[in-house]
Order: structure tokens, then C-alpha cells, then sequence
């Protein structure tokens, strides 16, 4: 978690030791971004570093959370 905390990240990261969540969702690529919805279904994939502070990425993370539940 030194990468986390170097870069002061907030949000849960996964660390996957022996690439099993890798080999189920697919993950080909680093890095490599999912949008997971609440019953854990993927709805969006990135595959490029983004700027996750940028006004495009912030509005499409709100729309994502104001997903219905």
C-alpha cells in the first residue's frame, strides 16, 4: 500500500497476487480501469492512464453514481 498512500488515493485498490481477478474480467493490459456497477457487473472500461481530476472524467464518475440502485 505504499503506492496508495504515496499518492494520497482514497479509493479501496485491489492487489492481485496471482492474477485470478485479472483472468476474470479479462484485464489484458496495464493499466487497465473498470467502472463495476452495485450488483458487480462491468460498465465501463478505460484502458489508458486518464486524468481522473479532469471535469469530463469527474462528470462521467457522478453519472456512473447516480446509477439507480
Amino acid at each position: 500500500m505504499k503506492y496508495k498512500n504515496e499518492f494520497n488515493i482514497s479509493l479501496p485498490l485491489l492487489i492481485d497476487e496471482n492474477g485470478s481477478v485479472a483472468n476474470t474480467y479479462g484485464v489484458w493490459s496495464h493499466p487497465e480501469t473498470f467502472f463495476i456497477n452495485r450488483e458487480g457487473k462491468i460498465v465501463g472500461r478505460v484502458l489508458k492512464d486518464m486524468d481522473w481530476t479532469s471535469r469530463s472524467m469527474r462528470s462521467l464518475i457522478q453519472y456512473l453514481l447516480k446509477e439507480k440502485k
